[in-house]
Order: C-alpha cells, then structure tokens, then sequence
C-alpha cells in the first residue's frame, strides 16, 4: 500500500511539472504563429484530439460509445473542454508576463478557493465538504505564499 501511495504522489508531481511546462510552451507556440493564441490554442488541441482518439481507438474506448450514453451524460460535463481552453488562453497570455511560477501559484491558489467552493456547495457532482475555519487558515497561508512569490 505504501508503495502505492508514493508511486500515485510521484506521478502526481510529475503530472504537475508537465502542467508547468504546458504554459510555456503554448507561448511559444502562439509567438511562433504571429501571437495568434486562437490559432496555437486550435492547433494543440487538434492534436491532442487526434493523440487521444487514436489511443482510445487502440484500447478499445471507442467500442462502449454510444449516443445513448452521450445523450445521458448532464449538459454541463461538456464545460471541461472549453474550461481547458480558457485556461490554456489565459496561460500563453499571462506567463510571458508573469513568468511560470508566479502564474503556477497563481493557479494553485484559484484551483483551491474554487474547489473549497465546489465542495462547500457540493457543486458539479461533488458531495458538500462545508467550508471550515481549518480550511480559511490553510488558503489564507497559500495567500500569504503567494504574496511571497509575488515579491521575490
């Protein structure tokens, strides 16, 4: 079990280094198009639709896919690819300016205060977490190092 846990904490880090670099390169990417972040936006998530489609071909995902199944599925799971691009968008726009660490704890402390407020409203499919003094104290920290990053 102990094994486990440290090989899913080690693939999650490195699963966060790969997020770290994702930013950069989609600036580049949009530098290299003439700052055409729509384009670069475009052009990355066609590929990452053909990568993807063609593993879950190889893997047999395809075969359980149904329109039944899609039509069954709430509205608002559809959301999760247009989130990504937002961020992916606000990434190349904002990380030439702010440089990746700042912009990464940026986007960690969102990612907290909106999953406190996911879970303290039990929103989109989640089971309500009530926000709690514990938790005010844990983000007000993350604020406090994110004021630090800032100033270095």
């Amino acid at each position: 079990m102990q094994a486990t846990l440290f090989v899913s904490a080690a693939l999650a880090v490195l699963g966060g280094m790969l997020v770290a670099a994702q930013g950069p390169i989609y600036a580049r990417f949009s530098l290299g198009l003439g700052r055409d972040h729509l384009l670069a936006v475009f052009l990355a998530f066609a590929t990452a639709t053909l990568v993807t489609g063609l593993f879950a071909f190889v893997s047999g995902s395809l075969r359980a896919l149904t329109v039944v199944t899609v039509l069954s599925l709430p509205w608002w799971v559809w959301l999760g690819g247009l989130l990504g691009v937002v961020h992916v968008v606000i990434s190349m726009q904002t990380i030439p300016m702010l440089g990746a660490t700042l912009f990464l704890v940026l986007v960690i402390t969102g990612s907290l205060l909106g999953g406190a407020l996911y879970d303290h409203f039990g929103a989109i499919g989640l089971a309500e977490r009530p926000f709690s003094t514990t938790k005010a104290f844990g983000l007000a920290m993350v604020i406090v190092g994110v004021s630090i990053v800032a100033s270095a």
